[in-house]
């Protein structure tokens, strides 16, 4: 996939927009490649693990080539907001690129996650109901089917962050992979 510069006039659109590129790139075989190595350590069907090795690894480095470094926040250009597929991102980071906005973030978390079997979706916050100024990635745990899952936060971009974290206080507008 190529990157592309999308007009966030409509909110929701943008936040489904998200999600789908996400969603393509949980069946890429750099995605799932990448997911496989993090997650190498955790025992068979321990979920958290698996959740908290992707998290690290996206917001500190992980065991993979690509995520090695983790994935630096870097903003985009005040007049554009870039959507670079989850794919691509990995790809860049391979070759020593290491940038991304939050929305990158939260797409490449959405993307290494449901290519081993979570629900995951974008989650736009903001202060004002409608008027969204941030973007990361949530996860429905655990991921069999049957269960009551709960929804964990997956902000990487905040220094203080973990697994769960989400930020407080505002109104938030969520897309679901399905």
């Amino acid at each position: 996939m190529k990157l592309s510069v999308f007009g966030v006039a409509d909110q929701k659109i943008a936040l489904k927009h998200l999600a789908s590129l996400a969603e393509k790139s949980t069946v890429h075989p750099l995605v799932r490649e990448t997911a496989a190595l993090e997650i190498a350590e955790c025992a068979d069907r321990d979920d958290l693990c698996e959740i908290e090795s992707i998290f690290n690894a996206v917001k500190y480095g992980g065991h993979s080539k690509p995520l090695r470094n983790g994935l630096k926040y870097v903003a985009d250009p005040r007049w554009a907001d870039h959507f670079t597929a989850p794919s691509r991102i990995l790809e860049q980071l391979s070759r020593g690129v290491n940038m991304g906005d939050c929305d990158d973030q939260a797409m490449l978390l959405m993307a290494l996650l449901g290519a081993i079997g979570f629900k995951t979706g974008a989650r736009a916050w903001g202060r004002k109901k409608g008027s969204y100024s941030h973007v990361y990635a949530v996860v429905a745990y655990p991921k069999r089917i049957g269960r009551n899952p709960s929804v964990l936060g997956l902000d990487t971009t905040v220094k203080e962050s973990h697994v769960g974290w989400e930020p407080p206080d505002g109104f938030t507008l969520t897309a679901w992979i399905e």
